[in-house]
């Protein structure tokens, strides 16, 4: 079957006017028996790459849909069978394109005969998305976070946060829902998922998941990226397997395992991840001290650490075809996490007036373990009038951990040494349901109905017991000690009317939403209850003058109420804050051919979230004690976007223009203070008086495919680099005034960031190289330099592709160095972090895979040579 990236949503907006149907069933020509699960693929006219796909179910039915109008080949196949070919043209004219009864001839070889050993082309980039389809073995022993780095326009910092073309605003999906539905968050997510769990990566305009859509709908999102990771699927009755170990110079061991089996209707999967690294780090950090006569200070720090980690992660799937228009799917997962650390830090403390230098050294253990359960559940059905469907959706999670941290240090607040004990524990649990009901009346008419329910919390609790040097026994320390709980909520209600037309079409939508968040932290004796009511509309038309041109225009008038109640300490202050927001948004675009010319303007509001509010004590770090603001008010920000993009093929350029003017805006503080001879740090949040961005961009993705010797072969190559103007104008005001310094209060230049991989891959040999490089950052009160970094891999193929094996070498040019610059009113401090990370890996996957085709007896081995093209995954990009 083929691993195809078909995208098979309903995007929110009049734009989906442009796309077409196809339909059809396949027989036997020799018994006109059905067909089950043939290949139906969408392919370029001009170059037979393939754009959309779709399997056929158990009686050789198909739909395929959308289809953007224009041109294309239709390839229906399967194994045993010639396949069959023929060209299609959907366009306003004929929009339905119905192939009938298509009969399929037996080809000449058997299924062990064939050995397949056809190139494909991982990447595809439209308008409105990227889509990155690799094989299973195409990053062997690597992670979701690694492969991730292939995507053009992402980058991947070294806390492993993901930025898009240079944007924080990017959200995750897992199989078209929120990442959240999984129950851990996007970074454990990737770094716990092994990379050949990984059928496709998509980058969205829009989000996936039907009831995040019509909320970005009526909210006029235009700034944000969706990512979508689709995991793979087995289609066929059977099991594979796979098995990786690697080792590493950096004194890495790593082990990972997966195992599928399906017994149509049921489904299991199991996964799992150890790994084992021991390795150091340096730390340099130069401080000054901003008063006159004081002594200038300086840190350095080696750390030594070794870290291990293990996860299990089963789930199991069910699939009920009560008939064949109507499903009922769940699943159910079960994940058990255990990590741990053992760490040495030396520490030299020293200053300009020549004081005695200290050396302190600390050592830290952590151990920590839990487990999460998430159930899912989704109900489908599909009528008889095309285009009327019903959805419904459940999902909870629930998840439990416990650990300890040992740490033995000079504790940085008190002056002295000390012994810690940390015990912790927390729990979460996360309950969402959705319902969507949508008709189609007569006129290309329809109205859509949905509802939605999210509801969460938790608690974390961090007991600390500490001793200092002369104590005889360790002592409860409430005031290094946290007891955190909250309770979040969110309803929704949706209700929209509109008219599918490419001419002239039109949609009315409106949402009415609360969002509420409570916490309470019991050894600070503080809490906070915020609340958000909202009420968006949208109103949108398209309208297409002649035959090549589209206009969309959309209005998202909307009122919000906010309402935040702080109460502080034991004295029990009040600090409220109450808004009322008119947020207006208006979004224009004009599409010709493969042009597309867009303008967006926003106004919302971004409230301050309880982790921001709370104040609490990581005693994780001690180098680093961070705290919450309770005095934080929410932020407004207006922004404006006029972006034009141009796409030839798998080659897009952007350029554009954005201005962003927000006010009491929510940044991040980070303060030093001395205590003796020891300096320690303060990170929190605190609200800037205004800040105005002046961005102009302009930004390249490129894609090359290229199949050599008869397919046999293939050359892959990505670009993706871009320049980007700022000119950033900060005003700390009252609150803030000694969070932005005066040299960083307006800062402006160019920065830039380049992405190059290639790869070339004939028959069972691959190698590839990669490069990236991101500019310099500036904040408000400094500036990060910027970082390169580059690698080498090669990878063979034995045993009919049974085992692969990979070499790899990253950081050609030495090792990673990350650079920073802070000054403020209180102090000037440069700091670098080295790592040595030039080093070597390699990586050995063994590959086992089993099935049994419908209608056959006994297992048949599946292990034909080159399965990039038609390996045993699913492919369709149909809704779940």
């Amino acid at each position: 079957m083929l691993s195809l990236f078909a995208k098979a949503q309903e995007p929110p907006s009049n734009k989906d006017t442009e796309t077409g149907t196809v339909t059809g069933k396949v027989l036997q020509a020799s018994n006109k028996e059905p067909v089950p699960f043939a290949t139906i693929a969408l392919l370029n006219e001009d170059d037979s790459t393939i754009i959309n796909g779709v399997a056929a179910d158990e009686k050789g039915a198909f739909v395929l849909k959308p289809i953007p109008y224009g041109s294309y080949i239709i390839r229906i196949a399967t194994m045993g069978f010639s396949p069959y070919y023929t060209k299609i043209k959907p366009s306003s004219e004929r929009p339905l394109w119905d192939l009938g009864t298509v009969m399929m001839q037996s080809g000449a070889r058997t299924l062990k005969e064939v050995t397949i050993t056809g190139q494909k082309q991982m990447f595809t980039m439209n308008k409105d998305s990227i889509v990155f389809s690799p094989d299973e073995n195409f990053l062997p022993g690597g992670t979701g976070m690694e492969l991730l780095e292939y995507v053009p326009g992402i980058t991947i910092d070294a806390e492993n946060n993901v930025t898009m073309e240079g944007k924080d605003q990017v959200k995750f999906y897992v199989d078209d829902r929120p990442i959240s539905t999984t129950g851990m968050d996007y970074n454990s997510y990737l770094q716990n998922l092994p990379s050949f769990m990984i059928e496709r990566i998509e980058v969205l305009k829009a989000p996936p998941d039907p009831v995040e859509a019509e909320q970005a709908l009526v909210e006029g999102r235009t700034n944000i990226r969706y990512i979508n990771i689709v995991t793979r699927k087995i289609q066929f009755r059977g099991y594979s397997a796979a098995f990786t170990a690697g080792v590493d110079t950096r004194r890495n061991l790593r082990g990972k395992m997966r195992y599928n089996l399906n017994l149509a209707p049921f489904q299991v999967t199991y996964f799992n991840n150890g790994e084992y690294n021991s390795d150091s780090s340096y730390l340099s950090r130069t401080y000054f001290p901003q008063t006159a006569g004081a002594d200038t200070s300086y840190l350095e720090q080696k750390n030594f650490r070794t870290n291990y980690n293990f996860n299990h992660n089963l789930n199991g799937r069910y699939e009920l075809k009560i008939t064949e228009k109507e499903k009922l799917r769940g699943s159910v997962t079960l994940g058990w996490t255990g990590d741990g650390s053992d760490g040495e830090n030396n520490s030299i403390f020293s200053d300009y007036a020549q004081k005695p230098t200290r050396t302190i050294n600390q050592e830290n253990k952590n151990r920590r373990n839990g487990y999460r359960a998430v159930t899912d559940w989704n109900y489908m059905k599909e009528y008889d009038v095309p285009g009327k469907k019903l959805e419904a959706g459940f999902n909870f999670v629930k998840s439990n951990g416990n650990g300890y941290g040992n740490n033995d240090y000079f504790y940085l607040m008190t002056e002295d040494t000390s012994l810690q004990r940390t015990n912790r524990r927390n729990g979460n649990w996360n309950m969402r349901s959705n319902f969507q009901f949508r008709n189609v009346l007569e006129g290309s008419k329809y109205y859509n109905l949905s509802t939605s329910i999210e509801m969460n919390g938790g608690h974390n609790e961090a007991l600390a017991n500490r001793k200092n040097v002369n104590d005889e026994e360790l002592l409860f320390a409430p005031r290094l000690s946290t007891n955190y709980t909250n309770f979040n909520q969110n309803y929704a209600v949706n209700a929209s009317f509109g008219k599918r037309s490419r001419e002239l079409g039109y949609n009315f939508t409106s949402r009415l939403g609360y969002v509420g968040a409570q916490s309470e932290e019991d050894y600070a004796g503080n809490r906070f209850n915020n609340e958000t009511y909202e009420i968006r509309t949208s109103m949108g038309m398209n309208y297409s003058p002649l035959k090549d041109h589209m206009v969309n225009v959309r209005f998202n008038p909307g009122i919000q109420f906010f309402n935040q109640m702080a109460v502080l300490d034991s004295m029990r202050s009040r600090v409220p804050f109450k808004y009322t927001n008119f947020s207006p948004g208006i979004n224009l675009q004009y599409d010709y051919k493969d042009q597309q010319l867009t303008f967006t303007f926003n106004r919302n509001i971004d409230r301050p979230n309880p982790d921001q509010l709370n104040p609490f004590i990581n005693t994780a770090d001690t180098l680093n004690i961070r705290m919450g603001n309770p005095n934080l008010r929410p932020a407004f920000t207006k922004d404006y976007r006029l972006e034009y993009l141009i796409q030839y093929k798998s080659h897009q350029l952007k350029a554009g223009l954005e201005m962003q003017d927000a006010g009491d805006i929510i940044s991040r503080y980070t303060s030093v203070e001395q205590v003796g001879n020891t300096i320690y740090t303060t990170s929190t949040w605190v609200n800037l008086a205004s800040r105005k961005d002046r961005n102009a961009y302009i930004t390249l993705n490129s894609h090359l495919f290229k199949a050599l010797q008869n397919n046999k072969g293939a050359f892959n190559a990505n670009i993706s680099g871009g320049l980007r103007y700022y000119n950033t104008i900060t005003d700390g005001g009252e609150d803030g005034k000694d969070a932005v310094s005066e040299q960083f209060a307006h800062v402006e230049g160019v920065t830039s960031h380049l992405t190059v991989w290639a790869a070339y891959r004939i028959r069972v040999f691959s190698v590839s190289v990669n490069g990236r490089y991101n500019g310099p950052r500036y904040y408000a009160q400094g500036r990060r330099e910027g970082r390169f970094h580059s690698g080498l891999k090669g990878q063979v193929n034995l045993f009919q592709r049974k085992m692969n094996i990979a070499f790899s070498v990253e950081n050609l040019f030495g090792s990673s160095v990350r650079n920073s610059y802070e000054l403020t009113n209180a102090y000037e401090q440069y700091s670098n972090a080295r790592r040595n990370v030039r080093y070597l890996s390699l990586n050995i996957t063994y590959n086992i895979r089993k099935f049994t085709k419908l209608g056959q007896k006994g297992p048949k081995e599946f292990d034909e040579e080159g399965r990039e093209d038609f390996g045993d995954e699913r492919g369709g990009r149909g809704r779940r």
